[in-house]
């Protein structure tokens, strides 16, 4: 799945996202928030960002950085999207477990 059409089909779950390169050397990373951004005193920039999804292209797939050092293995298309679409329902980062790097 092309960059463009995983952020058309966010898009369609109600997601807000931001793209953007964090090192010149590293690939885009799709940040992913889904609801209201909470008022904070947190020293993220953003606050609420802390607890979005990071997606990020991979040669077979797509992977997931969630929290602070979690990260799925790279999925395809179908099961990436059936993570999030059930990730944007109950926004409980304990779906990722079974799709963890072995």
């Amino acid at each position: 799945m092309r960059q463009a059409e995983l952020i058309r089909f966010l898009e369609t779950l109600g997601a807000d996202m931001v793209v953007r390169r964090y090192k010149p050397d590293e690939p885009e990373t799709i940040a992913v928030l889904v609801g209201r951004l909470p008022e904070s005193d947190s020293p993220v920039p953003i606050p609420g960002w802390e607890d979005a999804v990071y997606l990020q292209e991979a040669t077979a797939g797509w992977s997931i950085r969630y929290i602070q050092s979690g990260q799925t293995r790279p999925l395809k298309d179908e099961e990436l999207k059936s993570l999030l679409t059930e990730w944007v329902r109950e926004r409980d980062y304990r779906l990722f477990a079974d799709y963890e790097p072995e």
